[in-house]
């Protein structure tokens, strides 16, 4: 019996507790599909960015102005996941750390916009990387996270297999007309106004350029509310034809986009001197 218990402890305990340290160090992260939102917020958390623009938004932002990062504009764009409750925690995170910027653009898909922190990879691409700074949540987003997602994670920077249910699909199409924006995102886009407007920064919100698909999609949102800086975001909306889109959202080669139509990614960035 000695020997029973002798082998358990030695095949068994032995590299599950190997399994699960290993998974609450950074290491493990290199395992993980949402390294790169992990890597953003510590990035904000320990960096100061001191250029002339910031751009926060989603991938398609990324795909388009990633290797941006200079003195002129930075792009911090990684996922659509986090939607705008994340982009304003990240610029929480630039604020405290100092850095200096006149303008912010939020760069970001209108489908997005629909969502209410219930997509299904909210937990992984946002709770997860962002669970140190959901504390600077308002009390409804956190009771919300608390009722609906674990709340604490065993294996801290594993991609975890939790799955939300009845999670919202940003590409379903089958929703009921008119598309109605989330209480939530309009929420964090009037806080992130208002915090711009406090630290004289000028912001605005712009859609990145998109596969003609999104037209109908678009058209039957409900763009009466956010105000003036809704109504220009759906102005600035820029469409391309489906058969350069590998997925929908996501252009095939965005650097022949930037090539052939450098003039839109401008208007994009278009921000005051």
């Amino acid at each position: 019996m000695k020997n029973f218990f002798k082998h358990i402890f030695i095949f068994f305990l032995i590299p599950m507790g190997l399994v699960i340290v290993f998974f609450n160090t950074k290491y493990a992260l290199y395992l993980n599909e949402s390294k790169e939102v992990y890597d953003l917020v510590e990035e904000t958390e320990k960096n100061n960015v001191d250029s002339f623009t910031i751009l926060l938004g989603d991938s398609v932002c990324r795909q388009f102005f990633g290797n941006l990062k200079d003195d002129d504009v930075y792009c911090l764009c990684e996922n659509q996941s986090y939607e705008i409750p994340g982009n304003y925690l990240l610029l929480l995170n630039l604020l405290k750390r100092k850095s200096k910027f006149q303008n912010l653009v939020l760069v970001i898909n209108p489908r997005t916009l629909i969502s209410s922190l219930n997509q299904p990879y909210t937990y992984n691409y946002f709770i997860k990387p962002f669970r140190p700074l959901l504390k600077n949540l308002d009390r409804e987003e956190k009771k919300y996270i608390e009722h609906i997602f674990p709340d604490r994670d065993l294996l801290k920077y594993k991609f975890s297999n939790f799955e939300l249910q009845n999670a919202f699909d940003i590409l379903n199409d089958t929703l009921a007309a008119p598309y109605n924006i989330s209480k939530v995102n309009l929420k964090y886009l009037a806080k992130m106004d208002s915090i711009c407007r406090r630290n004289n920064i000028d912001f605005k919100i712009v859609s990145p350029p998109l596969p003609v698909s999104n037209k109908d999609y678009v058209e039957k949102m409900e763009v009466n509310r956010g105000g003036e800086l809704l109504s220009e975001y759906f102005s600035s909306i820029t469409y391309y034809p489906n058969g350069f889109s590998k997925d929908g959202l996501h252009h095939k080669d965005p650097e022949l986009y930037s090539k052939n139509r450098p003039e839109q990614l401008k208007e994009v960035l278009n921000t005051s001197e």
